[in-house]
């Protein structure tokens, strides 16, 4: 694995997030919604 590799794991993750957000509807995106929110406050 490289040394950039941060950036490809936050792709990954941000793919992953698309995949359950189509997979479970609106509940997934009110999840990420508060975790994003929570470490921005």
């Amino acid at each position: 694995m490289s040394k950039g590799g941060k950036k490809k794991r936050s792709t990954a993750v941000l793919i992953l997030d698309m995949i359950l957000t189509l997979c479970t509807g609106e509940i997934w995106l009110i999840w990420i919604l508060i975790r994003y929110l929570r470490n921005n406050s």
